[in-house]
Parts: structure tokens; C-alpha cells; sequence
């Protein structure tokens, strides 16, 4: 003893000495209180008291850590905790900033102050958040806070007699204790389980787990454990005649080895509950001076009115065998005082209350978890669902609007295309026609050759421009594929026949020249066959003049190879134009056939 206060006190003037040498040495002392605690929680109590005057010079994540080590060693020294303040607020830290095991034992010290304050429903909740915020797939699990928590809610199943909670939860204390590697404490949780069972009138359950518990407690070395569990086989057995040989074996063994007797070989306190399963046995065997002697014995001063029951149920057998009637009138009072059956029914509703209360806080709890889950569910898909949706809107609108850009861009492209040709065209025809004209003026007035030249060089340079004007419009992004299109067509074997039977006078064309016709334009431009099959009032005529004309067949010659006056073609087209496009004009028809369609070959 003296040694051990030696130690105590170096450790306390190590950490005097090591306070205020920065954070990493306040987190090493912190640390080694943490070890000190487990065997020495009194000891750990008075080192973390000696540091409190530097507390606030700490981190905040410093001065939580002393909060829960404080309160931690409060338990287990079993200073009463008679709030819950420090032990919430190091729940939220921890549930925030902490890792597993911190948040684990965070809200066992909750469960803690709540057992201590009388409130075994939220003691049993706090206990239960602690369990779902222990890793048990890490390997730093800190399996022995595990088990305790498990262990407290045993003791408060057992206080409520809901004894199959009870049950499982030493069950789990047991496992989780075998894998801290606390043998004692993992023999002592299946130990403490057999109440129950005893309870629930399940002897041979009862039975069996005890006879398990005491070899495992001899195998370990455990073997005053191991007497002191023998003391339920007893209870047990004096019940029975078949085994009161055995029971007298274990009352023999008990007394012979227990180390709990004291001076005279005398039990005290509560510990006297053991004569009354000895005088039972004297009782059974009809040795009724030891019976009476022994129950007598299991009375101590400042004895609970509880207690009292089994003392005077016992003498009550003995002068009952001895049919001594005023003993028996006498015991039979005090025994039925003790079982009074207005106490029994009192207490009988309030484990119905305090089960109920339990039932309901915990299906309250686990309804309102759910819910909470669903609504969480239920809230982040609509909002992701809406997400979805209005970025598929955003992106729709944004392609919409591109696309139409795109479109328009392509349309102004087209004109311009068409435009710059005609322009082109025309400077070629008129070209054509001065050069016509001036042979003629040449030949009969032998005018001044200087006005041509310089028309001719002037229409020369325009459509210099306007070629550079056509290929910068045919280079353009998004033109470039009609372009394409368009030139394959006029380069189809088809196409080529048409343009070779121009310049051949009372040319004409063939019915499966007709046909190939219509198979090319189909296959580059199926637009414009679907609209003339689908217009109203259209004929084969009509669909050929349409195809003729955007090959830019002129008229005469259109006329000629459709056996018809070009007067008819003229009205033909202004058909078509006005079917199509809304508009009168023979003229237009192959401008705006080449701009809806996409002809935009710059051949001429």
C-alpha cells in the first residue's frame, strides 16, 4: 500500500512537472491518466483534479478530452453523476469531432448520468446510441467499454424484470469482454445472466450456465468467483430432494474455501442470504434445531423489510413441522406482512409502468428513427430528382437555343450562298452577252474596243471577289456538309446525262431516265420528294418540272424534253412555288427551293 502511494504521488508531480510543456506533453498526460484509470480510477480522479487549474489554457479539443476523462473516472470510482450537462455537451463535441470509440463512450458517461439520476428509459437509449457508434470492424474497437455498456443495460433490463433483454444484453456483455481479452469479465457477465433465468423459472437453463460458469472460473484460477456463483446452485438444489446431496456438497465446499467468512467464520451484510439456502437444506433433511438456527442468522441490523421474507418463510416451515402454534401464528403475521399483498400489487404495476415506459420510449425512438430516415430518403430524391429535372430543362433550353442559333446561322450561310451565286451568275451571263454584243457591234460599226475591255475587266474582278466571297461561305462550319451533299448529287451519273442532252437540240429523256432521277434526288434530299408526293394537287409533271428546275435546266429546254409550251412550264412553276413556298413567282422557285433544301452547289 505504501509502495503503491509512492507511485501516485511521482505520477502527480510528473504531470506538475510536465504542465505547460506544450500541447503534446498535455496530450501525454492526458494519455497516461487515460491508462492509469482502468485499476487506479480513484488515483486518476485526483491527478485530473491537480490539472484543472490548466485547463483553460488548453484546446478546446483538449479541455473536452478532460471532461471525458473526468466524468469517466467519476464512474469508475462510483462518485454519484448527478448531471447531465457536461455529459451532453461531450456528446455533441464527440458526435462531431470525435472517432468511434470517443463518440461510444460519450454516450455511455450520458447513459451513466442518467442511470445515477434515476431515468432508466433514457439510460437505456444513451446506452443504445453508444452501441451504434461502436466500429466492431476495426481493429481499435475498444471492445471493453463495449461490454460495460451492455453490462449497465443488463442491470437496468434487470431492475425493469424485462428479463429476456436482460438475457441478451450479458450475452453480448460476455462476447464483447472475450474479445478485450477479459476472461473474468466476459465468465462474470454469463454469471450474472443465470438471475434471470432463474426468474423466468428456466432452472435447467439456469442450471446448466452455472455448472458452464464455475469450470470456467476454476480453469482460469478464478476460484472464489466460482463459490460465490455456487451459492444460485445451491438455491437450486435445496429445492429438490434428488440433489440435496449435492447441494450439501457445495455448502461444505463453501464453507471450507470461501474467503468471504470473517471473524467466528461469520457471513455480514447481505452476505447472510447464504444461511438461509443452509438452513433450507437442514429444513429438507428434517434437522430442524440447525434449520431454525440458521435461518435466525440471516438477520443483520438495519435489515429492508424485503429482506426479512425468506428468514421468516423459513421459520415459518420449522414451527409448522413442530406444529408449535403460537410460533406458527406468530411467523405467519410477520411473513405475510412482508408479503403484503397491497406492496406486491403496488410494485407489480410499477414494473408494468417501467416496462411499458421502456417498450414505448423504445418503439417511440425506433418509429421516429425511421421516420426521420424515410423523410431524409424521401427529401434528398426529391431534391435530387429535381436537380435532374432542372439541369435536364437547363440543358435542353441551352441545346434548344444552339441548336436554333445554329439553324439560323446555317439559313443566313444558305442566302448568302445563293446570293453571291446568283450575283456570279449573272456576271457570267452578262460577260457572255457583251462579249456577244461587241463581236456584233465589231463586225457591222467597227466601234471603239477601249468601253469593252473595261467592262469586261471590271465584271472580271467582281467575280473574283465573289469567289473568294463563295469558298470563305462554303468553308464555314456547318455549310460545309450540304456543300457535300449538293455535289455529290450534281456529280451522279444522272445529273451528268441531263447536262450533256442541254446542249444537244430536240433532245428527249427517257422513262428510266426519269426514274433514276427521282432514286438520286430521294437519296440527297428526301425531304423535298416527301413534300411534293404529300401537296396537295401534286402530279407526276409537276414533281418532274420541280426536279429539272433545281438542276437549273432552262426552261426551254425543260419544256422540250416534257413535250409542253414554255408558257406551261412558267405556270407550272409558279404552281409549285405558291404549293410550297406560299409564293406566285415562277422567278423565285429555284432560290427557294435551293435555300429550304440545302442545294447549295456553287456550279452553274
Amino acid at each position: 500500500m505504501k509502495a503503491t502511494k509512492i507511485i501516485i504521488i511521482a505520477i502527480l508531480l510528473t504531470a506538475g512537472l510536465l504542465v505547460g510543456c506544450g500541447d503534446r506533453r498535455t496530450d501525454q498526460i492526458l494519455s497516461s491518466i487515460d491508462t492509469l484509470m482502468n485499476n487506479h480510477p480513484d488515483s486518476a480522479l485526483q491527478m485530473l483534479d491537480s490539472l484543472r487549474s490548466e485547463k483553460p489554457h488548453w484546446s478546446k479539443n483538449q479541455r473536452m478530452r478532460y471532461n471525458l476523462l473526468h466524468l469517466k473516472a467519476e464512474n469508475k470510482a462510483f462518485v454519484p453523476l448527478t448531471s447531465d450537462s457536461i455529459a451532453k455537451d461531450l456528446v455533441s463535441y464527440y458526435d462531431t469531432w470525435g472517432n468511434a470509440n470517443e463518440r461510444m463512450m460519450a454516450h455511455y458517461l450520458l447513459g451513466c448520468c442518467y442511470r445515477d439520476m434515476g431515468d432508466s428509459p433514457r439510460a437505456i437509449d444513451a446506452y443504445l446510441d453508444a452501441i451504434a457508434q461502436a466500429d466492431t470492424t476495426s481493429k481499435d474497437c475498444d471492445y471493453r467499454t463495449l461490454s460495460r455498456v451492455y453490462g449497465q443495460m443488463a442491470g437496468l433490463y434487470h431492475k425493469q424484470l424485462l428479463l429476456s433483454y436482460e438475457i441478451e444484453a450479458y450475452k453480448c456483455a460476455s462476447h464483447y469482454a472475450s474479445l478485450a481479452k477479459e476472461k473474468l469479465n466476459a465468465i462474470f457477465a454469463l454469471d450474472k445472466s443465470t438471475s434471470a433465468y432463474i426468474l423466468l423459472n428456466m432452472k435447467d437453463s439456469a442450471e446448466r450456465l452455472l455448472n458452464e460458469t464455475m469450470c470456467l472460473y476454476n480453469q482460469y484460477g478464478f476460484t472464489q468467483n466460482a463459490l460465490q456463483s455456487s451459492i444460485k446452485l445451491m438455491h437450486l438444489y435445496v429445492q429438490e430432494v434428488s440433489k440435496l446431496p449435492e447441494a450439501k456438497r457445495l455448502i461444505d465446499e463453501y464453507e471450507s474455501n470461501s474467503d468471504q467468512f470473517g471473524a467466528n467464520h461469520e457471513l455480514s451484510g447481505t452476505r447472510k442470504q447464504y444461511y438461509f439456502y443452509k438452513g433450507q437444506y437442514f429444513d429438507n433433511v428434517d434437522l430442524l434445531d440447525s434449520a431454525e438456527y440458521y435461518y435466525r442468522k440471516v438477520y443483520y441490523p438495519e435489515m429492508s423489510f424485503v429482506a426479512k421474507d425468506p428468514m421468516y418463510k423459513g421459520l415459518l416451515s420449522v414451527f409448522t413441522k413442530r406444529h408449535q402454534t403460537d410460533s406458527i401464528a406468530k411467523y405467519a403475521q410477520l411473513y405475510c406482512e412482508a408479503n403484503d399483498s397491497s406492496i406486491a400489487i403496488k410494485d407489480q404495476e410499477l414494473t408494468v409502468q417501467m416496462a411499458a415506459s421502456y417498450n414505448y420510449s423504445l418503439y417511440q425512438k425506433e418509429a421516429l428513427e425511421n421516420e426521420s430516415k424515410a423523410n431524409k430518403t424521401r427529401t434528398f430524391l426529391i431534391s435530387f430528382i429535381f436537380l435532374v429535372i432542372l439541369v435536364a430543362i437547363i440543358l435542353w433550353k441551352r441545346y434548344q437555343s444552339t441548336k436554333k442559333q445554329k439553324q439560323l446561322e446555317i439559313e443566313d450561310l444558305k442566302a448568302e450562298h445563293v446570293r453571291v451565286t446568283d450575283e456570279y451568275s449573272r456576271n457570267l451571263y452578262t460577260m457572255q452577252l457583251l462579249a456577244k454584243t461587241h463581236q456584233q457591234d465589231l463586225d457591222l460599226m467597227q466601234k471603239d474596243n477601249a468601253e469593252y475591255e473595261s467592262r469586261i475587266t471590271e465584271l472580271k474582278k467582281e467575280n473574283h471577289r465573289l469567289e473568294i466571297v463563295i469558298k470563305r461561305i462554303e468553308q464555314k462550319n456547318g455549310i460545309s456538309q450540304y456543300l457535300e451533299n449538293t455535289t455529290n448529287f450534281m456529280h451522279s451519273a444522272i445529273v451528268r446525262r441531263l447536262k450533256e442532252l442541254e446542249d444537244i437540240p430536240l433532245s428527249m429523256i427517257k422513262e428510266e431516265e426519269w426514274t433514276e432521277l427521282e432514286k438520286e434526288t430521294r437519296k440527297y434530299f428526301p425531304n423535298l420528294l416527301l413534300d411534293l408526293h404529300n401537296a396537295p394537287k401534286t402530279t407526276k409533271q409537276k414533281i418532274r418540272v420541280c426536279l429539272l428546275v433545281i438542276l437549273k435546266v432552262p426552261d426551254s429546254c425543260i419544256a422540250n424534253w416534257m413535250d409542253l409550251k414554255p408558257s406551261r412550264i412558267s405556270n407550272i412553276k409558279s404552281d409549285l412555288n405558291g404549293m410550297l413556298f406560299g409564293d406566285d413567282s415562277a422567278r423565285t422557285l429555284c432560290n427557294n427551293l435551293r435555300q429550304k433544301y440545302n442545294i447549295i452547289s456553287s456550279e452553274n
